[in-house]
């Protein structure tokens, strides 16, 4: 399969990619650290005619809610502009596209257990702006009949993790006892989930013979963020001082998110919470104390 990987040099990309290459897909990354502009239409058809595609794996997104709070106006354009162009060009020339959504599209929908067919209650303005896309997709596939896919990943972590993601925020200040700040009591729970975990996932609805318009990719393992706090200071050794500060705008309370679809194609979650935060630790520690 000839597959373009938009953000193919992230986080999650560069470990996708190399996992598709493992499984015998031709692969391009299209990313920005590499000149291609998902805002660029004339670039982007240049590559769809050149490349080819069978699919498209749709990851190149603004994440990080400090930069969204920062640079709105960019960072809404590139989530759902972006994703506009590459959706106009897939049904032309009918490709398919897997897109990254997330699971903080349901937010706090009251909802538990949380599937695919529960109501979203995107609570910020990334999440806002992946349900903005998804509303996209399904007015396509309700008019195109393609076999897109809106993949709802959950929050991952692991190594080379973004410095601002909670596991790594903790397991930082734990390591250097630092005080670490909780955001209201620390009974909001999550399904984090191992970046690898992830990528399978993403490569088992990309070869799966189902076809499913959204999919949630996450461990049904339960997290609260006081489990986090408590697991780093763990794997650290360090009993770091802990303080309670305001909650934060957009704070999620719960998730219980399944993965039933996803686990019917041959998917399961292999790295429980705690290993992979000792993994995530082991590669900090060997890189200079760095993410």
């Amino acid at each position: 399969m000839k597959i373009i990987v938009t953000g193919g040099t992230g986080f999650l990309g560069k470990r996708l990619c190399r996992k598709l290459k493992e499984h015998n897909h031709e692969i391009m990354s299209y990313d920005i650290v590499d000149g291609y502009d998902i805002l660029n239409t004339s670039q982007l058809k240049e590559i769809f005619d050149s490349f080819k595609p069978d699919t498209i794996i749709h990851l190149a997104a603004c994440a990080d809610l400090n930069i969204f709070a920062k640079k709105p106006e960019i960072s809404h354009k590139i989530n759902v502009i972006g994703t506009r162009n590459i959706l106009k060009l897939c049904d032309e020339k009918k490709v398919r596209l897997l897109f990254a959504s997330t699971c903080c599209c349901y937010g706090n929908n009251d909802t538990h257990p949380t599937d695919e067919d529960s109501p979203t209650c995107p609570t910020e303005p990334y999440a806002q702006s992946k349900k903005e896309s998804e509303y996209d997709i399904f007015k396509s596939v309700s008019r195109n009949g393609m076999n897109h896919c809106c993949m709802r990943l959950a929050t991952f972590y692991g190594p080379e993790m973004r410095p601002a993601l909670a596991p790594a925020v903790f397991l930082d200040k734990a390591h250097n006892n630092e005080t670490i700040e909780i955001h209201g009591d620390g009974k909001q729970t999550r399904t984090m989930t191992y970046v690898d975990d992830i990528v399978n996932g993403i490569v088992t609805i990309t070869e799966s013979d189902k076809k499913e318009l959204i999919v949630n990719i996450t461990t049904e393992e339960i997290i609260s963020v006081l489990d986090m706090v408590k697991y780093a200071k763990d794997i650290t050794e360090n009993d770091t001082r802990v303080v309670h500060v305001e909650d934060r705008d957009g704070q999620i309370y719960k998730e219980v998110i399944l993965s039933q679809k996803l686990q019917s194609m041959g998917w399961t979650a292999q790295t429980k919470f705690y290993d992979g935060m000792k993994k995530s630790y082991d590669y900090y520690k060997n890189n200079n104390n760095k993410w």
